[in-house]
């Protein structure tokens, strides 16, 4: 089915689009934690900002994912969600020193693949413009 070749520049893909999910989740992060130190929004609303964040951020690597591999975007798609949600319980598992709610980040995972098959299979769409 995959070449070497082919497994090796899946890897690539991969790497490339969770790490351009989680430096745009940063980015929108700092903006929001901006908006929200300098305006007198309520504090209740970060929760909801953060899981529109997250729900961006995978939508952006599933989608950037998919149009560079081209074939089966919704696996591809749901394996990088997947991936992203693993990387960010894994950091706030470390930063919060054992103290997960495991129960939000199942529902996460959940949640990260079937927006990230969706989005694959948008990214797939978007490729076959061309």
């Amino acid at each position: 089915m995959y070449g070497k070749e082919d497994k090796e520049k899946l890897y690539v893909v991969y790497l490339k689009s969770v790490i351009r999910g989680i430096v745009l989740s940063i980015i929108l992060l700092l903006i929001a934690s901006l908006v929200f130190f300098f305006s007198s929004l309520n504090q209740e609303y970060m929760k909801t900002v953060v899981w529109i964040i997250t729900i961006l951020s995978i939508c952006y690597a599933s989608i950037y994912g998919a149009f560079k591999i081209g074939n089966k975007g919704f696996i591809h798609g749901a394996f990088i969600g997947g991936i992203y949600i693993i990387i960010m319980a894994i950091i706030a598992l470390l930063s919060e020193k054992g103290n997960l709610n495991m129960r939000a980040y199942i529902i996460m995972f959940v949640m990260s693949l079937v927006i990230g098959s969706l989005a694959g299979m948008i990214g797939i769409v978007i490729g076959n413009k061309d």
